[in-house]
């Protein structure tokens, strides 16, 4: 990962609009906090979870090594395209798991 979770977390929240006392209260910290958050190389896991709810991203994504994060993001577009394309109800849909959905759209 080339950047520091501090700085994608600050790359977020100036996309968001928000301001830094509401991002703050969001995540139960105190205004001054958030630009230190924006410095860290590290963080807890449960203040990242918070803060990717509040600006709506799933940072553990972003510090996925690139082979694994590629393969998830093909799941997922995979996964995408089942869900969209299958020609099975969505009683039937719920009823699988995704590797069914997955077999039964390849064997289409």
């Amino acid at each position: 990962m080339g950047k520091k979770i501090g700085q994608l977390i600050k790359e977020r929240f100036e996309a968001s609009g928000m301001e830094a006392t509401q991002f703050a209260k969001l995540i139960n910290k105190e205004r001054s906090n958030v630009y230190n958050i924006f410095q860290r190389e590290s963080i807890d896991t449960e203040l990242l979870k918070k803060i990717g709810q509040v600006l709506r991203y799933d940072f553990f994504v972003d510090l996925l090594e690139p082979q694994t994060k590629k393969m998830l993001l093909m799941r997922q577009n995979i996964t995408n395209k089942v869900y969209f394309e299958c020609d099975l109800s969505d009683e039937e849909l719920k009823d699988l798991n995704i590797e069914d959905k997955i077999i039964k759209f390849l064997n289409k």
